[in-house]
C-alpha cells in the first residue's frame, strides 16, 4: 500500500514537472485520475480532503441542559486545558450567542439547535402546551398515539410534533442513508428532538428501570451494545455514595454559601455537601434513579454510553459523515434545585468538564480530532434564585401559575358573568376557555384584551400579548416584539402570552428557580465550534443556536434543513466544504492550445 502511495506521488510530481507540450487540461485530468485510482484502492478519504477541503467525518453535538453563558467565564480559571477550556482555546468561541425566542425551555431549545428554526416554524413552543381540541395538556414529544418503548414497557415519545427536518435528517438524506445519526440523552425530549425523524437511534434514561431505552420510531429492539451497557447497572454503583466537592471549598468563592436557605433539597437528602444519593430508598429503585439524574455522575454515564455508541456503531470511521448528539441534562435539575450561583452548580460544571475531557481523548484515539466537527452549546440558561436577587436590592419574586389562573378567573367573573374563563396556564402560554366564551356569546378578542389588562395588574407580570394582536399583525413594538413573534405557533401557543418582569420567575415552589423567559440569563448560552477548518478565536458578532444547523450543513457541503432561519458562521470558517481554488495546479501553467 505504501508503494502504491509512493507511485501515485511520483506520478503526480512528474506530471506537474513535465515540460512536454501536453495541454494543461490533459495534465490536470491525469492528476485527478491518479488521485481517484489511489482513493479507490486504499479507501483513504484524506486524499479527497486535500483536494476538496477537509470534510468532517463525525459531527459531535455536545448540548448541556441549562448552561448559562457565564458559567465558562466565571469558572475559567479553575478549568484545566483538556476539556471545555481546550475547545474554548482551540475553537471558535462565540461570546454573544442568544436564543431569539420568548420561552427558553428544553424542548424548544433542542428543536432550534437541531433544525435551525424557531417555534413559529418548527412548532415546538414549550415542553408542553394545552390542546384546545383534546382539552388537555400535551407533551412536545408524547403524542397520544405514539410509538412503543423499546427496552421497557409502555408507550414512548416521538419527534412527530417537530415540523420539518433536523441537521441529522439532512445528513441521512444527503448520504442516501449511509451516514449514521445517533442521539443520547438523559431525557426523552432532548434525545428525540435532536434525533429528528430519520436517525439510526435515539436513547434516553428510563428512571423507572434505571436503563437506557428508545422508541419504536427508530427500531423495535435495542442494539446488542446498548443491552450490554444496561446489564452493567451503571447507576447502582452510586447508590448511597456521597457526592463530595471535587475541590476544596475555598475554590468555590464564585458561588454562594453552601447552606443558602432557598435552595431545594434532593429527595431523601439535604441541601448541603456531601449529598448521599438514595432517593429515600434502601435499595436502588425509581426514586433513586430519578435523583441520580440530578448528579454529575449521570452526565458521565451519558458520556460513557455515547462512547459505546461511537465505537460499536463505527461512527466517524467511514467516508460518509456521521452525527452524534450528546445531551448532558444533569445541569438542568441541579440548576433548578440549587440555582446557578450554588456550589452544586459549580461542581457540576467542573465534573462535566472532566467528562468532556475524557470524551475528547476518546474521540482523538478512535476517530482523530482532526476528523471531527465538535459543537458545544446549551438549550437554555437559568434565572438566579429570586430571593438571592432581592437580598441584593433588586425587584424580583415568584409568580405562582396556579394562583394566577384563579386570580384571573375571579377578576374576569367580576367584570362579566360568573364562570370559568381560564382553561390552563403553562407559562408563558395562557389558554382561555373557548367553550365558555362561545356559550356566553362574547367576542374572543374582547375577552383576550380584558384578560391582558387584568394580568398586567399582577405583581411581577411584564408584557402581555394576545392572539388577536398576532392575527392582525399588531404586536406592540418593544425590545421583545420579534422574539415573541418567533415563538408564536397557531394552535399550540396560548390565547395570551404572559411574560414575567426581569428577575421574576413562574414557579409554584418557594425554593429553587426556573427558566423560560426571553431575558439574557435564560437566552444567552455558550457556542463553541471546533474543527480542522475552523479559525480559533473569540467572536463577538451576534449569533444564535439557530445558526448551528446551517453552519454544520455548510461545512459538510449538504443542504440545510428546509425551513432553516439561521446563518452560516462564516467569519470563523477557514474553508467551507467544496473545491478550494487549486492554485498549486494552475500556477505557472499557460493557456496552451
Amino acid at each position: 500500500m505504501l508503494k502504491l502511495k509512493s507511485w501515485v506521488s511520483q506520478t503526480v510530481k512528474s506530471l506537474l514537472d513535465s515540460r512536454s507540450r501536453k495541454s494543461a487540461r490533459g495534465r490536470i485530468a491525469l492528476i485527478i485520475l491518479a488521485t481517484f485510482f489511489f482513493e479507490t484502492m486504499t479507501g483513504n478519504s484524506s486524499v479527497f480532503a486535500d483536494v476538496q477541503g477537509q470534510k468532517p467525518r463525525l459531527v459531535v453535538l455536545l448540548v448541556a441542559d441549562l448552561f448559562s453563558y457565564d458559567f465558562l467565564s466565571r469558572y475559567q480559571d479553575k478549568l484545566p486545558t483538556t476539556g471545555l477550556r481546550y475547545l474554548m482555546d482551540t475553537g471558535a468561541n462565540f461570546t454573544n450567542c442568544q436564543f431569539q425566542q420568548a420561552s427558553n425551555q428544553t424542548a424548544s431549545g433542542q428543536a432550534i439547535i437541531a433544525s435551525g428554526t424557531y417555534p413559529w416554524a418548527n412548532g415546538i413552543v414549550a415542553d408542553q402546551w394545552y390542546d384546545h381540541r383534546k382539552n388537555k395538556l400535551v407533551s412536545a414529544v408524547n403524542p397520544d398515539e405514539g410509538p412503543t418503548l423499546v427496552g421497557g414497557n409502555g408507550s414512548a415519545g416521538s419527534s412527530k410534533e417537530l415540523n420539518g427536518t433536523t441537521i441529522g435528517d439532512q445528513i441521512k438524506l444527503a448520504t442516501n442513508g449511509r451516514g449514521k445519526v445517533v442521539s443520547v440523552a438523559l431525557n426523552d425530549k432532548a434525545a428525540l428532538l435532536m434525533a429528528g425523524k430519520l436517525a439510526n437511534g435515539a436513547y434516553w434514561w428510563d428512571t423507572r428501570t434505571g436503563s437506557f431505552v428508545s422508541s419504536s420510531q427508530f427500531g423495535h429492539d435495542l442494539p446488542t451494545w446498548a443491552k450490554s451497557f444496561n446489564e452493567q447497572h451503571y447507576s447502582d454503583r452510586y447508590f448511597g455514595k456521597p457526592w463530595q466537592r471535587l475541590m476544596p471549598e475555598t475554590q468555590y468563592i464564585a458561588s454562594i454559601r453552601d447552606d443558602y436557605p432557598h435552595e431545594k433539597a434532593f429527595a431523601g437528602d439535604g441541601k448541603q455537601f456531601p449529598h448521599v444519593i438514595t432517593g429515600g430508598l434502601t435499595t436502588p429503585g425509581d426514586k433513586f434513579y430519578e435523583t441520580f439524574c440530578s448528579t454529575p455522575w449521570a452526565n458521565q454515564m451519558v458520556a460513557d454510553f455515547a462512547k459505546e455508541a461511537i465505537e460499536k456503531e463505527a461512527l466517524g470511521m467511514h467516508m460518509d459523515p456521521d452525527l452524534i448528539s450528546i445531551n448532558f441534562s444533569a445541569t438542568e435539575t441541579v440548576g433548578n434545585n440549587f440555582g446557578p450561583n450554588s456550589q452544586e452548580m459549580q461542581d457540576t460544571v467542573f465534573r462535566l468538564d472532566q467528562s468532556v475531557s475524557a470524551l475528547l481523548q476518546f474521540l482523538d484515539q478512535k476517530v482523530g480530532l482532526s476528523n471531527c466537527l465538535i459543537v458545544f452549546t446549551a438549550d437554555h440558561g437559568i434565572a438566579p434564585i429570586p430571593e438571592l436577587l432581592r437580598e441584593r436590592g433588586l425587584d424580583t419574586g415568584r409568580i405562582d401559575p396556579i394562583a394566577v389562573k384563579a386570580q384571573l378567573n375571579s377578576a374576569i367573573s367580576g367584570k362579566l358573568s360568573k364562570d370559568d374563563y381560564i382553561e390552563a396556564f403553562e407559562p408563558p402560554n395562557l389558554y382561555l376557555n373557548l367553550n365558555t366564551i362561545d356559550r356566553l356569546k362574547y367576542r374572543q378578542p374582547d375577552v383576550e384584551a380584558l384578560t391582558a389588562k387584568m394580568a398586567h395588574a399582577i405583581p411581577g407580570v411584564g408584557d402581555v400579548y394576545t392572539a388577536a394582536q398576532f392575527f392582525l399583525n399588531e404586536v406592540p413594538n418593544g425590545p421583545f416584539s420579534n422574539t415573541v413573534r418567533r415563538s408564536y405557533y397557531w394552535g399550540r401557543s396560548g390565547d395570551l402570552v404572559v411574560l414575567p418582569k426581569p428577575g421574576w420567575v413562574f414557579s409554584t415552589d418557594t425554593e429553587g428557580t426556573n427558566s423560560g423567559s426571553p431575558y439574557s440569563y435564560d437566552a444567552q448560552v455558550p457556542l463553541i465550534v471546533y474543527g480542522a477548518t475552523v479559525k480559533a478565536g473569540r467572536y463577538g458578532e451576534t449569533c444564535s443556536p439557530a445558526d448551528i444547523a446551517p453552519t454544520i450543513a455548510a461545512l459538510l457541503g449538504i443542504c440545510t434543513p428546509p425551513m432553516s432561519e439561521g446563518r452560516v458562521l462564516s467569519e470563523a470558517m477557514d474553508q467551507l466544504y467544496g473545491p478550494p481554488r487549486p492554485r498549486g495546479v494552475y500556477s505557472g501553467v499557460s493557456a496552451e492550445k
